[in-house]
């Protein structure tokens, strides 16, 4: 009797204790975005900037026959998706709301490069690649100066890959013929 009366303070103890832990999240009982307009427009577009880079990429591994262009698209594939991925933890950790979409200009862009082929998809893709990145560290510059904590140090944190990005884009753009 004693040893079930013993397992059962047991229990009961366990069970408060872990109903004691915190969340680790703070309780947001309005809905309000923890983030002003300005890292609302950085998540968005640096969000939307990334799944255009992921679905261009994935045109560059179907359509490209130059194997450096190829691995540089799986790369961009991997960080990119990776990108995305830690945009929307941010989103969701600062209770922001987002669509995950692409804009027509953008969609545009996209058909406009699915058209291309050989060397001429190739250099149309790289020079994508080169003005999207030259974009997205405007964008992570600027969100670098933001009032919010997490999308400043996020900013921060992602920009020597974009621009590594950056630099390996443009310098298969110079191999191209």
């Amino acid at each position: 009797m004693k040893q079930i009366a013993g397992l059962l303070i047991g229990v009961v103890a366990l069970i408060a204790v872990q109903s004691c832990q915190s969340n680790k999240r703070a309780n947001n009982y309005n809905n309000k975005a923890l983030v002003d307009d300005s890292g609302l427009l950085f998540l968005k577009n640096g969000t939307q900037s990334s799944l255009v880079t992921v679905k261009a990429s994935g045109l560059a591994i179907s359509n490209s026959k130059n194997q450096q262009v190829i691995q540089f698209a799986k790369a961009m594939i991997d960080d990119h998706t990776l990108l995305t991925d830690n945009l929307k933890k941010l989103e969701t950790d600062n209770f922001v709301a987002a669509t995950d979409t692409i804009s027509p200009e953008n969609l545009q862009m996209i058909s406009d490069l699915e058209q291309k082929k050989a060397a001429d998809f190739d250099k149309a893709y790289i020079g994508m690649l080169v003005s999207q990145h030259e974009q997205d560290i405007a964008l992570f510059k600027a969100a670098a100066q933001d009032k919010s904590p997490d999308v400043a140090a996020f900013a921060q944190k992602t920009m020597p890959s974009l621009q590594a990005h950056l630099d390996s884009a443009k310098m298969i753009g110079a191999t191209l013929k």
